[in-house]
């Protein structure tokens, strides 16, 4: 267990909307840069304090985005903290080597939440989503591709050290998403270009049948997922400079492609207040689009 103190005290920071981040680009007038950090940047996260989070996994740092667009680093580790989210408590959990960690933010403290399956030590864990019974998914690609598709995803119930396994024989499980109605969720299948849809453990439906939702096009393959409240579902494009977009009965919409300056590693995604927040790891930037 470590201690976090600069964590604790970002997190009391005065609250600021999330409107004053970033700047208009010439000719790219809807795409506004929030910050240019540097380094692999991934899952970006809204602080209780306004600011924004997001992690450099290939840097081992976890940053603090303030209202000037200034990247404060909250946590260096060698442990790839790379995707993140907050618990109804207020807990930041993110996902790393070795499973999960907890961070609290009320005492400034950290300490691994998951770190095994079955008795035997996780590998890299990527991502995670939070469900309405305060459970996690979580994705753990490991060292798997398309040619070792041993990549898994699992389920971490509330109050529980033990994690259920959910699916297994992936190329790359990448990001993750809970639908809005709580009954699937989405996993990024990085090598495979495409992504799964799943049930949950609460599923109310009738019809659960695992299939695929959407292939992907251009670039490596989809990374990020994330859902706004209509049910569109977002995919960050990995090489391609897109997020691809699906509407809640699956259908196709058209991508987004960031502005020619930002580079084409789209790593993440984040929806908030008819804004998509955008992180981008070939230049360490992190851009923002209105959407309504």
């Amino acid at each position: 267990m470590r201690s976090l103190l600069s964590l604790s005290v970002a997190l009391a920071v005065a609250g600021f909307p999330a409107a004053a981040f970033g700047h208009e680009q010439g000719g790219e007038a809807r795409w506004q840069r929030v910050a240019r950090c540097g380094g692999f940047l991934e899952g970006p996260v809204r602080l209780a304090s306004g600011d924004l989070a997001v992690s450099d996994p290939l840097g081992g740092r976890l940053l603090r985005i303030d209202a000037a667009g200034t990247c404060h680093v909250t946590l260096q580790s060698p442990d790839l903290p790379n995707g993140q989210a907050f618990t109804a408590e207020g807990q930041l959990i993110v996902a790393r080597r070795g499973g999960l960690m907890r961070v609290d933010p009320a005492t400034g403290t950290t300490a691994m939440l998951v770190e095994a399956y079955e008795g035997e030590p996780l590998d890299i864990a990527n991502d995670l989503a939070i469900d309405r019974h305060g459970g996690i998914y979580f994705t753990v690609p490991g060292q798997s591709s398309l040619v070792r598709p041993d990549g898994r995803v699992f389920y971490l119930p509330a109050g529980s050290r033990e994690p259920e396994l959910i699916a297994d024989g992936l190329a790359f499980p990448n990001g993750i998403a809970v639908s809005p109605d709580g009954n699937s969720i989405r996993v990024a299948e990085f090598a495979a270009k495409r992504i799964l849809w799943l049930p949950t453990r609460h599923s109310t439906r009738r019809f659960n049948v695992p299939h695929v939702f959407a292939h992907t096009s251009g670039g490596v393959g989809p990374d990020g997922l994330v859902f706004d409240e209509a049910g569109t579902l977002y995919a960050a494009n990995i090489e391609a400079g897109t997020i691809s977009r699906w509407d809640a009965r699956g259908l196709p919409l058209p991508d987004l492609r960031l502005p020619g300056e930002a580079g084409l590693l789209v790593t993440n995604v984040l929806v908030e207040n008819g804004w998509l927040i955008v992180t981008e790891a070939s230049l360490g930037e992190v851009w923002r689009l209105r959407l309504r």
